[in-house]
């Protein structure tokens, strides 16, 4: 006997286990009285309703699933190639370099208390010029200002144009991730701050005398190597020269120093790089350029785009790994006000996250970032162009990889708390519910593999369940995209993980007057579907029927596995429906659902194992209600001798354990008593007694407690040796009424059967013979299992064997002396 501790205490000795008087004070049953079974309640139990409830949340239990199986996306892309729009909605535009002669989006504003901006037009996009190299001339102060508003430099490259990119190009020297962002940041910040208040004349002035030095001794030089290393391909020097003159940048403060014309020079020097093939010469163009706060609508498009071409090949993930690219990107993300001007900049950064998150070591270096404040902003700015009809296509292209990037942050379980944000719970729930054409397939299951990830713990689920809309939008998606077994498959795995959790779930999804039609439905077509695939041999050896996507090279059995797949996350909504009382009795009045369970029940051979488990679980969860107008009630009969079947087959023994479970709520009816016994059940449930499955035995004997009831049925266990296997309960019904047979026979127990019982209750009823285990949890479940479930069953029947054997030697010795 497993041991739990009591926290209290019960009197001990044979004669007077329980506590109660024994003798004429008993409380032994009247034997005229009918006979009452231990799972039927007493007439004296106020608040039956109260009672039944409570017990159906107790007993009824939630189906073990598992989440349907997705591996990562590795897949990287850029935008253009991957959505193939139309030229006019993105176009790569002028990659020239725009001259900003003010910073329109560059302020450094902190991201929670940014305001969103007002919405203007897109400009028209621009032709592509040739790309241009210009040369930074050595210019006194006037001439800088005279040739600021002339054109760059017509000299155009020739032979340079294409290079050969390099397999893995080698990391900027000599700089490190997390000292230079730190600097970068505050120093960027500062500076920007204080040219904002600096009048024309001050800055003319700082121009013409230090900076101007620093360009023009330090800076100028730097430019001029850079342009001859990339004329020649020399990518070493290139790397090398690249890092010095952002170290003197940033030396000096001249990154946020948006004023100054010699600024302007070398971005436009720096554009003319952007088409290199090389990745190295990319990554240093798209790190100077974030780092001087490009703001411009083409410019920032160009930047940005670049970085995603960079993220779209894994052979480019060490630039982002040991650089600060990526805070400069955030903190470039995060000064962006005008999100209709810069849809593509934003779809671009998208795609970046997208394609870098499919890296677990980038995952987590981009989760200590913190960026969902970042991307709940944006998302907040992106659901302003909803009723925009001219954006949609647009609004969807940034949607889709940044979810698909939400998606895999979310496999980090450090960032779950960050989901657990109403705010980006709101925002994802948007998307379900203004996105659900056929058209936003991917944009759904990218949203729906977020919240099957996430329902999988209690704390997000719940919060999941207080969002009011996310049922109709379930409801809507499963409506409109039934054939797409890929997002079904998890919307019913996300309501599954819903309804198991949460009462107020299974109520509020239940009052949609198309709930349960829309799950019947489902339900019905794939089933249909099963029957027309070829099923594969040997199903019941197939253990990996929860998987949905291909894992063998068999297109039959993939197949198969996919739809049983979304069979099995339909039948387990409903199962979990039916915990709540108010679901059930609506859920077993309705024939057209029910009956589509009995069917998979009827043809064994064409199911694996694991839908036949499942359909037998949810029908325990159903059969538990007793109502005259149930389909299950209704068709008891038919049911009780089809689960017959299963339990004879112990090669599928998770079956036979249901199988039984649905009997023992079925077999409180005696019709369902006497088909059992006829089917002789009752010696295969007394064969299965002495197993070692507790499982089983727990199932097994709920049967044999019933079958006890009927006093007919009573015998049969006693020639098929089953006294020995019997459990309290069972023992309790079975010696109902027994003293007073004619045989005089002592509650049909023998001797040898009687002192067994008595050793027995012994060693059990005393608290202070239950053993420990090392595990506390188990220790205290098993002191409430032994004081609610064992002590109370068992003093009571000792007692009673204790009284009615003392009565029956009394009446043998009286026999004898007369």
């Amino acid at each position: 006997m497993s041991n739990s501790p009591s926290g209290s205490t019960h009197s001990s000795g044979r004669d007077n286990p329980s506590g109660y008087l024994t003798s004429t004070n008993t409380n032994r049953r009247n034997s005229r009285e009918s006979p009452m079974a231990f799972y039927e309640v007493p007439q004296s139990i106020a608040n039956i309703p109260t009672k039944i409830i409570s017990d159906a949340k107790q007993s009824l239990r939630d189906m073990p699933t598992t989440r349907p199986y997705t591996p990562r996306n590795d897949s990287r892309y850029t935008t253009l190639s991957k959505l193939n729009h139309e030229p006019n909605l993105f176009s790569a535009s002028s990659i020239d370099y725009d001259s900003e002669s003010r910073p329109s989006s560059s302020r450094p504003i902190e991201t929670k208390r940014r305001n969103s901006k007002g919405i203007s037009d897109i400009a028209a996009p621009v032709a592509i010029p040739p790309p241009r190299l210009s040369k930074l001339n050595h210019q006194t102060s006037q001439e800088q200002t005279r040739s600021s508003d002339s054109t760059v430099s017509n000299q155009t490259r020739s032979g340079d144009t294409t290079v050969s990119s390099q397999t893995k190009p080698p990391l900027p020297a000599n700089h490190q991730r997390s000292s230079t962002i730190s600097s970068a940041s505050s120093n960027t910040s500062s500076t920007t701050s204080k040219s904002s208040h600096r009048n024309s004349i001050t800055t003319t002035k700082d121009e013409s005398s230090d900076e101007n030095l620093i360009w023009k001794n330090e800076i100028s030089p730097l430019i001029e190597k850079l342009i001859t290393a990339y004329k020649t391909n020399d990518y070493q020097q290139f790397d090398q020269i690249s890092n010095v003159l952002y170290n003197v940048l940033l030396k000096h403060n001249l990154f946020g120093k948006k004023n100054n014309k010699k600024r302007g020079e070398f971005l436009k020097t720096l554009f003319g790089f952007i088409e290199s093939d090389n990745s190295l010469v990319k990554f240093h163009v798209a790190r100077l350029s974030l780092a001087f706060q490009v703001s411009s609508t083409n410019n920032l498009r160009n930047i940005i785009r670049v970085i995603e071409k960079l993220s779209s090949n894994k052979d480019n993930d060490h630039f982002f790994l040991q650089t600060n690219i990526i805070d400069l990107l955030f903190e470039t993300m995060s000064r962006i006000d005008d999100i209709q001007q810069n849809l593509e900049s934003i779809a671009y950064f998208c795609t970046t996250l997208k394609n870098l998150t499919v890296n677990n070591e980038l995952i987590c270096l981009i989760s200590e970032k913190k960026p969902f404040e970042l991307l709940k902003i944006i998302l907040k700015n992106l659901r302003q162009l909803k009723d925009q009809a001219e954006h949609r296509d647009r609004l969807r292209d940034c949607l889709v990889p940044l979810t698909d990037a939400l998606r895999n942050l979310a496999e980090n379980d450090l960032n779950r708390s960050e989901f657990l944000n109403d705010e980006l719970i709101d925002h994802l729930t948007f998307i379900l519910k203004y996105f659900t054409d056929k058209s936003h397939g991917d944009l759904m299951t990218n949203v729906a593999r977020i919240f099957s990830k996430l329902t999988q713990h209690t704390d997000c689920c719940l919060k999941l369940v207080q969002c009011s809309s996310c049922y109709r939008s379930f409801l809507k998606i499963l409506v409109k995209h039934e054939s797409n077994q890929a997002l079904v498959v998890r919307v019913c795995f996300i309501l599954g993980n819903m309804m198991a959790k949460s009462e107020d779930a299974r109520l509020t999804f239940m009052k949609d007057s198309h709930a349960l039609k829309t799950l019947t439905k489902l339900l019905h077509s794939y089933i249909q579907l099963d029957s027309l695939v070829l099923k594969p041999e040997n199903l019941d050896n197939d253990d990996s029927t929860s998987h949905d996507v291909d894992i063998v090279d068999d297109s039959n059995l993939n197949q198969f596995r996919s739809i049983e797949n979304v069979i099995n996350k339909v039948i387990r909504v409903l199962s979990n429906l039916a915990i709540s009382q108010e679901n059930g009795l609506i859920i077993i009045r309705s024939d057209d659902c029910i009956d589509l369970l009995f069917k998979i029940l009827k043809a064994p051979n064409q199911h694996s194992e694991e839908l036949l488990v499942h359909v037998l679980m949810a029908l325990n969860n159903l059969s538990y209600y007793d109502d005259p107008q149930s389909y299950i009630i209704r068709n008891a009969e038919t049911l009780a001798q089809l689960l017959v079947k299963y339990i004879r087959n112990e090669d599928k023994m998770d079956c036979v354990v249901e199988a039984f479970r649905v009997l023992g709520n079925l077999s409180r009816a005696k019709r369902i008593r006497d088909i059992l016994m006829k089917c002789k059940v009752d010696r295969l449930a007394i064969h299965h007694c002495r197993s070692e499955n507790i499982e089983l035995l727990y199932a097994v004997i709920g049967v044999l407690i019933n079958l006890t009831v009927d006093e007919d049925k009573r015998e049969c266990l006693k020639n098929s040796d089953g006294i020995d296997s019997l459990a309290c309960k069972a023992l309790w019904n079975y010696c109902d009424n027994n003293y007073e047979k004619t045989d005089n026979q002592s509650l049909w127990f023998t001797k040898e059967q009687l002192n067994i019982l008595f050793a027995l209750f012994d060693e059990s009823l005393h608290e202070s013979n239950l053993e420990s285990t090392d595990d506390k949890e188990l220790d205290e479940l098993n002191k409430q299992l032994w004081n609610e479930e064992y002590y109370p069953v068992a003093s009571r029947l000792y007692q009673r064997l204790v009284d009615e054997n003392k009565y029956f030697q009394s009446n043998e010795k009286t026999n004898n002396h007369a």
